[in-house]
C-alpha cells in the first residue's frame, strides 16, 4: 500500500535514487504565518510513497554508519547525537542541549555523524541546567565540531507564535526514527504535539521512556530549526526553544558555559 501525506497539493516525483526531492528554496523569508503553507509542500513532496523513517542504519561509533536511504537523507541531522538514549542536539559548534531531566554527565563521550556518516567524538566538559526555567540542559563540549555537522538554528524569540498551531513537525526518537506530528499548539514556555491524519499512521507514534530530549524540527524554507526537546510521551510536548525566557536562559548559560557561540536564528519577514 502506498503512504503519503494528505494534502490538496500536487506531489513530487522522486528522483532516480528513489529518494525524494525537496523543493527549491523559496525566493524570499517566511513570516510566522506563511510557514504552514511552505512547510506542507515540502513533507508532501518528502513522504510521497514513504514508507520507511529510519534516520540512520548499521550504526556505529567506532566506523562510518549509514543514512537512510528515505526522505530523511534530503534532511540534515548530523547535529543529532544518536550514540546514546540522552541524546545531545548541537546549538552551536561548542554547544548542546538535552533534557534537564534526562541529561548526560559530564564527562560522557558524545558522538555525532557527519554526511559521510563518519563518527566525530567529543567530550562533555560543562552542564548548565535550566530546570527552573525549562525541562533544558545546555552542555559544552571540548572542542569545536567540524563544519560537517550542523549546529540547529531556531525561530527568532517571540510570544507571537500561536499560528504554528497545525503545522507539521519532524519529532525523533531513540530508535533514529524521524516521525511527523502536527503542532497542537504553543502555551506560555511549553510546545505540544498531537497525532493528525493528514499523515499516514507509518509515520505517527507515541512516545515513551527512552525518548526525552530528542528533538522536533520545524520546516522553514526547507531547514530544519530547531524548536523543541521532548519531556513527555505521548505525541509529545517539551519545552519551547523561542519563547524568549527560554531562548534567553539557553543563550545565557551557552555564555556562562564559555566558548564565543550564540543562538543562532533564521530570518522571518514582518508579518
Amino acid at each position: 500500500m502506498k503512504h503519503f501525506l494528505l494534502l490538496p497539493i500536487a506531489f513530487l516525483t522522486a528522483c532516480s535514487t528513489d529518494i525524494p526531492r525537496m523543493p527549491g528554496a523559496p525566493s524570499s523569508a517566511l513570516s510566522g504565518a506563511t510557514i504552514r503553507t511552505d512547510s506542507d509542500q515540502r513533507f508532501a513532496a518528502l513522504l510521497d510513497g514513504a514508507t520507511d523513517n529510519t534516520v540512520i542504519t548499521n550504526y556505529t561509533t567506532d566506523r562510518p554508519s549509514t543514512w537512510g536511504h528515505n526522505f530523511t537523507r534530503r534532511l540534515d541531522f548530523t547535529g543529532v547525537a544518536w550514540d546514546d538514549t540522552r541524546t545531545a542536539t548541537a546549538v552551536s559548534p561548542l554547544h548542546v542541549v538535552m533534557a534537564a531531566h534526562y541529561q548526560r554527565p559530564v564527562g560522557s563521550t558524545i558522538v555525532f555523524n557527519d554526511r559521510s556518516g563518519q563518527p566525530h567524538r567529543r567530550t562533555l566538559v560543562a552542564v548548565e541546567s535550566l530546570s527552573e526555567i525549562a525541562d533544558v540542559a545546555v552542555g559544552k563540549l571540548d572542542s569545536p565540531l567540524p563544519s560537517g555537522v550542523k549546529p540547529y538554528r531556531l525561530l527568532p524569540p517571540s510570544t507571537g507564535y500561536e499560528s504554528l498551531a497545525g503545522c507539521l513537525a519532524f519529532v525523533t526518537d531513540q530508535q533514529r526514527r524521524a516521525f511527523v506530528h502536527e503542532i497542537a499548539g504553543v502555551q506560555g514556555n511549553g510546545l505540544s504535539f498531537r497525532h493528525g491524519s493528514r499523515v499516514s499512521s507509518l509515520f505517527r507514534k507515541n512516545l515513551v521512556a527512552g525518548d526525552s530530549g530528542h528533538p522536533s524540527f520545524l520546516l522553514v524554507g526547507g531547514e530544519m530549526v530547531l524548536i523543541s526537546t521532548h519531556t513527555t510521551g505521548g505525541p509529545g510536548s517539551g519545552s519551547f526553544y523561542s519563547c524568549p525566557q527560554v531562548f534567553s536562559a539557553v543563550d545565557a548559560a551557552m555564555t556562562k558555559l564559555g566558548g564565543g557561540y550564540h543562538l543562532s536564528v533564521v530570518p522571518l519577514a514582518s508579518r
